[in-house]
């Protein structure tokens, strides 16, 4: 079985379709994906709870990525894709853990296991994006395919459709919290991709300020995280927290008075919160939105077990992880 971990964005949000850089790190819930050699192709998945099947007619859910992945895998290799494919997942869908790169992150992988091939982490996230973002139609950038295929602490540069990752070290607790219900992913990216493009009518100066507003953003998202980059090379967990503090100011102050679609009440009163318990820096994670929340820690630090409880007495599913990876 092959198994893929969701990731956590510490900074650098929309910089992989908007051009600039990100730090990620793998979560430690993730997706499995078990292919048996059977005659065609067909999958049945278990994802949140709920069974799902599909045999070649309407594709319900994240099983639309399986027919594909596998096309995408088939053209690459001039070989055929097939077989029974079984998903399980841990991941919440549409809250910015990358659920859906993780699913095609592991279609990827357990059909060039039944392939025979080896392939780096880049060519499993390359083929994931095209089956994700191409095929299906999805408006997402390689950071997501990228994160989970490394499953590594990771500081990743953008420069249009190429990209490069460096393995970073870490060692610290993360309190993440996810909200009940998944925001509109769709409607956040295609909102700040059309005003990042500049497609806004001639003399419409609200949509010229909130061009601005975007570009401006997401331009000091990936400041934050060449900083971040070298607060994590010199161990400095507070200049790491001091840049995802400023990332959410920037959210709070530039994004969300702009546009509708980004306001996110529970989140930022749950980055309050976890400031008050302690956290090092507090800040929204994936898309925008109320999705996710992730908060850093030292490690071995007893409020991060306080961070996670005024997460629970917000109504979010909350948990701590540790990372402790060298390179």
């Amino acid at each position: 079985m092959i198994a893929v971990p969701g990731r956590i964005c510490l900074v650098g949000e929309h910089n992989d379709w908007a051009g600039g850089a990100a730090i990620v790190v793998p979560m430690d819930r993730f997706v499995r994906v078990r292919l048996r050699p059977a005659a065609g192709l067909s999958a049945t998945a278990v994802l949140e709870g709920e069974a799902l099947a599909w045999s070649g007619e309407g594709e319900p859910g994240a099983l639309r990525f399986v027919p594909a992945v596998a096309r995408v895998c088939a053209a690459a290799w001039g070989v055929p894709c097939g077989g029974a494919v079984h998903i399980e997942g841990e991941l919440p869908a549409g809250r910015g853990f990358s659920s859906s790169a993780a699913v095609c992150v592991a279609l990827v992988r357990a059909f060039a296991e039944a392939a025979g091939r080896v392939l780096h982490p880049t060519e499993v996230a390359e083929l994931a994006w095209r089956a994700e973002a191409v095929e299906c139609g999805v408006n997402c950038g390689r950071l997501d395919p990228l994160a989970c295929a490394w499953g590594t602490p990771l500081y990743l540069r953008f420069n249009g459709d190429e990209a490069d990752g460096e393995p970073l070290p870490a060692h610290f607790g993360l309190a993440v919290g996810s909200f009940s219900s998944p925001r509109n992913t769709v409607a956040i990216l295609e909102t700040l991709g059309r005003h990042h493009r500049g497609e806004v009518a001639v003399r419409d100066w609200e949509g010229v300020r909130r061009v601005g507003a975007v570009r401006g953003a997401l331009d000091g998202f990936g400041q934050q995280a060449r900083h971040a980059r070298v607060a994590l090379l010199e161990g400095d967990l507070a200049s790491l927290g001091a840049s995802m503090n400023v990332c959410q100011e920037i959210y709070e102050e530039e994004l969300m008075p702009a546009f509708p679609e980004l306001r996110a009440p529970g989140l930022v009163k749950a980055v309050r919160a976890l400031r008050q318990a302690g956290a090092l820096g507090a800040k929204f994670s994936g898309a925008g939105g109320d999705g996710s929340v992730v908060a850093l820690y030292a490690p071995d630090d007893p409020r991060l077990a306080e961070g996670v409880a005024a997460l629970d007495r917000l109504g979010l599913d909350a948990f701590a992880m540790e990372l402790w990876c060298s390179v």
